[in-house]
């Protein structure tokens, strides 16, 4: 008789065993499932119980065996998910941050170019297409600089929400728990959806205004010497008109 008993605890155990897998391979399914619709912003089905059934919320709403109810991570969550609209948005928030300062830094330096040209009564001389062509030039690299880092913040962004998703289904798999896998989940999404802080740009057009500024003092010392200096070439704008040069 102890040999049957044995047995049957065995089966017993076993049954359970079985069971006890079944129940987790069920949650980590749900759960799954459920990350997967939170971070893709469709519908988010709903959280089962480790039976695999939908749980009984009735306790939880002024019930005195509040012990059987299972809270919902995702009750209320108004999350969108992170659809190409979302990965865009990111590519769009960075365009729209640097464009104003590119805009404002040209907008400095073709005063510096109008400046350098008045002085010397040069603003309809073909220098100044030439150096205004040179700036323009300038403007269209870093227009696309700004466009290439735009695109690169976009794929970053997806590539963390990617990682996130990943991190979160190993930790299910690994865990088994649903409920905190998920709220991980949310929180995870919180934090990923945020509005990132991007860095102000450098100084894009700064070669050019100096190369006007080393130019001027070049022209400037060949005139004075009478040629004695040479400027290693000559745009005509930077003689100073009207001074007297060395002869």
């Amino acid at each position: 008789m102890a040999k049957k008993g044995g047995d049957d605890a065995a089966a017993q155990n076993a049954a359970q065993a079985r069971a006890d897998e079944q129940a987790r391979q069920a949650n980590i399914r749900n759960g799954t499932a459920r990350i997967n619709a939170l971070f893709d912003g469709t519908p988010v089905p709903a959280l089962t119980t480790s039976s695999g059934t939908p749980p009984d919320l009735s306790h939880a709403m002024g019930g005195t065996d509040s012990t059987s109810a299972t809270p919902d991570p995702l009750a209320g969550n108004t999350f969108k998910g992170f659809t190409d609209d979302f990965f865009k948005g990111v590519g769009n928030a960075y365009t729209q941050y640097a464009t104003p300062q590119l805009e404002d830094q040209l907008a400095d330096a073709r005063k510096q170019l109008t400046y350098s040209l008045d002085r010397q009564h040069l603003l309809n001389s073909s220098a100044r297409s030439d150096l205004e062509g040179t700036l323009n030039k300038q403007a269209g690299t870093a227009q696309q600089q700004i466009a290439d880092t735009a695109l690169s913040t976009e794929n970053q962004a997806r590539n963390s929400v990617a990682q996130a998703r990943s991190d979160l289904i190993n930790e299910l798999n690994t865990t088994g728990d649903n409920q905190q896998s998920v709220s991980d989940a949310l929180s995870r999404a919180t934090a990923l959806s945020q509005p990132q802080q991007f860095s102000p740009l450098g100084q894009l057009f700064s070669n050019f205004t100096s190369a006007l500024g080393t130019q001027a003092n070049a022209e400037r010392a060949q005139y004075y010497s009478g040629g004695t200096v040479k400027a290693p070439f000559n745009t005509g704008l930077f003689a100073p008109s009207g001074s007297v040069k060395v002869s």
